[in-house]
Order: structure tokens, then sequence, then C-alpha cells
């Protein structure tokens, strides 16, 4: 137990040393992978999503068939509840998980690393995509964009941080405890429930309203509507077909809806939607929010940086490693070389990884663990700075600039200290840290 509430020992690292930027020359990491690493093969990517779709069929044959199986089960109606109600518990995680698998799925085929045929990956991202009511060519087209931005505050497509003045906070060295309570400070059960929606939810308000994604867009941009000023002309078409993908799966879900009832199909289907939605979101948010992981401005940013602002951690472990493609164990691989298919993510992986040394991001903390520290430690950057990283509620960073640091003065101390920075009355300013607080996650 004490494990899984223990931060690893990988980030309490880097927590204690100072950050400097890494100078990698891409065409070196791309000397390093063996060409057979970016050669796909239908049939090999078959084999490996094998268990994600035999996973997804275990659990619906489960699903379809709890309350038949319970019924004819000879105990008394008090354990046949108990009985049910467990199954039903055991199919929505099950599933669940095994949907966010086809996540993984439609991701690799929007890459086109399923097959060197377009259509197939086409048509297995559209397939697994659309069952989880995802807009697979929407969201496939601003994913792209995600890659070639990642790490760049001013471009950035999606897990934008907000910024300091966004929340009308004073500066660094002007703010007060005060100010921070009064711009963060919210009852436990708020905090909790903004939690929940963020993890049941927040794929889709990102989808609808644009709630985590790039400010550079206008207001009202969404993933449904191509007219909304997140696709381009040449886009617009297959944003429609995406469109008629899911309005294809509503009709199904109403057609399952009228020949069983709205009760079965929430059991089948809602539920362990909701529960996918969380895993989704925990996968996507720990791999790219971290308060020890930069976040670059201007010239600062370069691909290979973005790319190294990435964080691979072993996400359930072997299971995850089958049912999410290796994307968790890989990630920072895969951002530096998206064309790599899944099943040679280790490969590029044990290439570079000599070449990266501290740049590296690596963090055994318990999932659960590390999506709660990022809510809470992941508040808000600095409006100024070409190398930033998060700061909690008190305006307190878990890790500077090397450059800064050296200074020894400024604003680098007040973000290592705790961020407050108090004017007593000889005019002498201290500092002080609170204890970490609720979030204002991105959107």
């Amino acid at each position: 137990m004490a494990a899984l509430l223990a931060d690893g020992e990988e980030y309490v690292a880097r927590t204690q040393s100072a950050f400097s930027p890494p100078d990698i020359a891409f065409q070196d990491l791309r000397r390093a992978v063996p060409s057979e690493a970016f050669r796909r093969s239908t049939r090999r990517a078959l084999v490996g999503l094998a268990p994600v779709f035999l996973t997804t069929v275990f659990f619906s044959v489960l699903g379809w068939n709890v309350d038949p199986l319970v019924s004819r089960v000879p105990i008394s109606q008090p354990w046949q509840s108990v009985l049910r109600w467990t199954l039903w518990t055991v199919y929505w995680n099950g599933q669940a998980i095994a949907w966010a698998g086809l996540w993984t799925v439609g991701h690799e085929a929007g890459h086109e690393n399923l097959s060197p045929i377009k259509w197939v990956n086409h048509a297995i991202g559209m397939v697994c995509h659309t069952l989880i009511f995802l807009p697979y060519f929407s969201w496939k087209i601003t994913h792209m964009r995600h890659h070639k931005t990642t790490g760049n505050i001013d471009a950035e497509e999606v897990y934008v941080p907000h910024a300091r003045s966004a929340y009308g906070l004073p500066t660094p060295g002007k703010a007060t405890k005060s100010d921070y309570r009064e711009a963060f400070e919210e009852s436990p059960i708020f905090m909790l429930s903004r939690f929940l929606v963020m993890q049941l939810f927040g794929l889709h308000t990102y989808l609808t309203w644009n709630t985590m994604g790039s400010k550079r867009y206008p207001k009202g941009a969404n993933h449904w509507n191509p007219y909304s000023g997140l696709f381009t002309k040449e886009e617009h078409r297959a944003v429609h077909i995406s469109n008629a993908a899911i309005l294809a799966m509503v009709t199904s879900l109403l057609l399952l809806v009228r020949y069983t009832s709205w009760s079965f199909m929430i059991k089948i289907y809602f539920i362990p939607f909701l529960i996918t939605n969380h895993w989704v979101m925990t996968m996507t948010f720990l791999q790219h929010s971290c308060p020890t992981v930069p976040w670059y401005r201007g010239t600062a940013w370069s691909r290979t940086r973005g790319a190294l602002s990435t964080i691979d951690r072993p996400f359930f472990g072997k299971v995850g490693e089958y049912l999410f493609l290796k994307g968790n164990h890989h990630h920072t691989a895969h951002h530096l070389f998206a064309t790599v298919p899944f099943y040679n993510l280790p490969m590029a992986h044990e290439a570079i990884r000599p070449l990266l040394g501290d740049a590296y991001n690596y963090d055994s903390t318990s999932v659960l663990r590390a999506l709660w520290r990022s809510f809470v430690n992941c508040m808000f950057v600095e409006d100024e700075g070409s190398v930033v990283f998060y700061k909690d509620a008190t305006g307190s960073a878990k890790r500077v600039v090397k450059d800064q640091l050296d200074e020894g003065t400024g604003e680098a101390g007040a973000e290592r200290d705790g961020g407050v920075r108090r004017r007593t009355k000889s005019g002498e300013r201290d500092s002080a840290n609170d204890s970490d607080s609720g979030v204002e996650l991105v959107g």
C-alpha cells in the first residue's frame, strides 16, 4: 500500500535537480534507430491487436449474459442480486480497460502504423474510435498537429497550461498567500467533483468546447463542426465522414434501446463508456502533464525538446503493454518517431535511451497517485519565461531551470521555496510554503 502512495524515485530525483534544456541533435537520434524499426507489417499489427480485440469480445459476451446467467443460478434472491451486481462491476471495469485499448488501436491507425495500406488503417481506426464515441478523422487531424507542437505553450493543441494572468494573480514577487487562496481555495468536495468531471467527461468537453485546447482557435471551435475554425477546407470532408459514423453509432444505440431497454443500454454501454473516458484521460494527461517536466516558449522550443517533454511510465505493467500497445511505456520514442509501429517501439527506445541521458523522463509512480499529484500540482505557468514549469495552488514549482537557480535570487528562489513573497515592515521579503491544494486544470 505504501508503494502505491509513494512518488517514484525518478520523479523525486527530478524535483531535487535543476533543469537544463537538452541539446540533443535529432539526426543523432534518428541514426541510432535501425531502419527496420520503421517497417510496417499488417500481419504483425493484427497479431499485436489480438489481445485488445479478444478482451473486448470476452467482456462483451459476459455483459450480454450477466442477467440470464445469474437468473439460472439456484441461490436465494438476495444472493442473486449480490452476484448480479458483482458481475456487472467486473464487466464495467474490464470492458472499460478493453475499450481504452480500442482507443490506442485507433491512435495507432491514425498514425497509419498498423499497415502500409492506408484504407486498412482508416477502416480499423474508424471502427475502434466510433465504438467509443470518438470522431476518428476529426481527432486524428488535431492529434497530428499535437505531434508537431508538443511542449510549445504558444502552439500546443491540447492540455495547454493556464498562465498566471488567467487567474488575475499578481506577479510572483508581489503575490501573497491570500492572493493564492482567493484564486484557488475550494472545498474538498468541490475539488473532487471537478476531478471526476475531468476524468469522466473531459475527453468530450475537449471535443465539443475545446476546453483543454489551443487558445489560438476562435471561440466555438470544436471537433464536430467542420466550419468552426478548427479545420481547413481540405479537411471538411473527413470531419463529415467522422460525424456520419458517430450518427450511425447513435442509431445503433437507439435500436439497442428499442429491442432491450434504457436500463440495459446504460449497463452494457454507457457506464463502461464513462470509465473508458477516465482511463483515456489518465493516459493522455499523464503523458504530458508533470510538475517536473518543462514547457517552452519562442526559440527555446524545438520539436525534439517538445518530444522529450513527455513521460514514460509502466502503465498497468505487462497488461498495459499488451492492451495499450506500449504507448505509455515508450511514449517518448513515439513522439520522437511517430511512424514507428507500436510493436517496434521497444527497439526504438533501446536504441535512443543511451543518447538521452538526463533528458529522458520516466516515472514509476503508481498511476492513480501520479494522476492526483499532477491534478493538484499542475495549476498554472508563468506568463513570461522561455522555459517554465507548472506551479501549484501556492505558487510553488517543483523544479526550476538551472540558469535561474544559479542566480540565487529573484523569482527562482520564490518558485522553489514556495512561490509566495511577502514584504515585512522592514521592507525585506520572506517566503511561505503551503500544502498542495486544488487545481484549475486546462480548460
